[in-house]
């Protein structure tokens, strides 16, 4: 059995400086995101320039994100509920729970992996139809989701070491297992479309091989002997009851709170469609910018979760407070340069898209990008309290907070945008004879071709409405009011989840004796 100095004074949380501990801890899990989003790019750049019909088998690989997402939605909560489970036994030293939850999290891996093959592989091509997958696209885009399905026990096992790992405040060699995966897939990338011409079904591969390789280093490292534990085959066909149901209840919520965020985006998705395409294309190049600026926010939300989970398990109810005081400020002063940044650099990031300096598109993605600019603030904020509530065992809140947040969102967006809009292009159209700007665009637009060769509209009437909508966006800015929703939705989830830290019951959810002891301390002096 492992003991006390086995632990390393890096990985353990419950002693230290706590801004340079978050930090330590957060700065790793930055640059694993940054990878990832930097070989998805590189990935699509592939794809698109030498697989045999580039656009056609970047569709069918984009195609089954939304399938892929609606499955990793629920490993990536159990990859929550075992970080939180590890972190609570690794921060009260209590090696013998933990030896117990470790090995149950890689149980629950392989059966997750297992159950997702089984159930995924056959349902790709029914799924993908559900969803009306253009004719041209289904073959293509079903090899691929079954490929997909086929390896993800490399991929769940990467998740749940990650969590592993992280529990046991290690933020480094998931770091390292994401290198691996990614200058892999995008080698394999190459061979097997530009030398093996396998097209989407070489993707497909390259990214289950390299899943499943990144895997196999977390197993690896966690054997090592770094750790106080080791995965043990007899506890791998046996895991621990009680360990299952603190995971499963602790990450549940997570999984149903990704799944219905994304049914949300989905509908948010729609209301943004009917803005046109100009706005499409603004708000593409606003949601990647948004996806490099959202790194250091979730980062520091994954370091509190542990550092809470450690000081929650170790019974220091203050010090875990303290954490997420240090965890709000630095996200503040974060949040602050990323708007800054933005505010002033909004232009330069549309250029960098290809789009040019002038144009309607230009125009909506700065106004895009400065509204958004400085709410970050409030997103690096509710990630931090929603990641010290799950670090503390109160899994349920969070995901009350995100799901409300994010739904309130829908009317907002309704009311303030796509009223609005509807409402000023009916005004529009009946004034088509008088207003000659909608028939100038109008054959503007007809006279577009997209990338197929086919024009952007089939008849005047529709390129008339198309007209009308670019109109009413860029005379009234209604499109604004979208970001604005957006804004808004940041705010109220942050506020929602600054009241429960504030007035909840959270830091008494801990699942170790000596956070339960403490917690019946602070009811006493309450």
């Amino acid at each position: 059995m492992a003991n006390e100095h086995t632990v390393s004074e890096r990985n353990d949380l419950t002693r230290g400086p706590i801004m340079k501990k978050l930090l330590m801890f957060a700065l790793p899990v930055v640059l694993s995101n940054l990878i990832m989003q930097l070989y998805n790019i590189a990935d699509s750049i592939i794809v698109g320039n030498f697989a045999a019909n580039g656009a056609h088998a970047l569709a069918a690989v984009g195609v089954s994100f939304p399938v892929m997402t609606l499955f990793n939605a629920l490993f990536m909560g159990i990859s929550m509920g075992s970080q939180i489970v590890i972190s609570q036994m690794f921060g009260a030293k209590d090696f013998d729970s933990l030896q117990k939850g470790l090995n149950t999290s890689m149980s629950l891996a392989f059966a997750m992996g297992l159950f997702i093959t089984i159930v995924g592989t056959p349902l790709a091509g029914p799924l993908l139809r559900i969803l009306n997958t253009p004719k041209e696209l289904i073959n293509d885009a079903t090899v691929y989701l079954m490929i997909i399905f086929l390896g993800m026990l490399g991929n769940v096992y990467f998740n749940l070491g990650s969590g592993a790992l992280r529990g046991m405040g290690d933020s480094k060699w998931p770091l390292y297992a994401m290198i691996v995966s990614s200058v892999m897939n995008v080698a394999l990338d190459l061979l097997f479309v530009i030398v093996f011409k396998w097209g989407v079904m070489g993707v497909a591969l390259a990214t289950s091989i390299s899943h499943f390789a990144s895997g196999m280093v977390l197993a690896v490292r966690i054997n090592s002997g770094a750790y106080p534990v080791k995965v043990q085959f007899k506890k791998l066909i046996h895991p621990d009851g009680k360990s299952v149901k603190n995971i499963m209840r602790l990450g549940l919520p997570t999984g149903l709170q990704q799944m219905a965020m994304s049914l949300g985006g989905m509908v948010i998705q729609t209301f943004s469609n009917g803005f046109g395409a100009d706005l499409i294309a603004a708000n593409t190049v606003i949601m990647k910018a948004d996806g490099f600026a959202v790194m250091p926010m979730f980062a520091m939300g994954a370091a509190v979760t542990t550092f809470v989970g450690q000081n929650i398990g170790a019974g220091d109810t203050e010090r875990a407070k303290k954490g997420v005081h240090a965890g709000i400020l630095a996200v503040v002063c974060i949040g602050l340069v990323v708007g800054i940044a933005l505010w002033f650099c909004g232009g330069l990031i549309m250029q960098l898209f290809g789009i040019e300096p002038g144009n309607d598109i230009m125009v909506m993605g700065i106004n895009g990008v400065r509204i958004l600019a400085f709410v970050y603030c409030f997103m690096g904020i509710d990630g931090s309290i929603a990641g010290a509530l799950r670090g503390a065992g109160a899994a349920i809140p969070p995901m009350i907070t995100a799901i409300a947040s994010n739904l309130a969102r829908i009317p907002i967006t309704y009311l303030i945008a796509v009223r609005p809009l509807n409402a000023a292009v009916e005004k529009l159209m009946a004034t088509v004879p008088l207003d000659p700007r909608i028939g100038e665009k109008a054959t503007q637009y007809l006279t577009k071709i997209n990338a197929d060769g086919t024009p952007m509209y089939d008849t005047f009437e529709e390129a008339q409405q198309a007209a009308a909508v670019s109109i009413a966006n860029m005379d009234g800015g209604i499109y604004r009011m979208l970001f604005v929703s957006m804004a808004a939705s940041m705010v109220l989830g942050a506020l929602l989840s600054f009241l429960y830290f504030k007035f909840g019951n959270w830091h008494n959810k801990g699942i170790t004796d000596a956070a339960k002891r403490a917690a019946q301390v602070s009811s006493k002096e309450d």
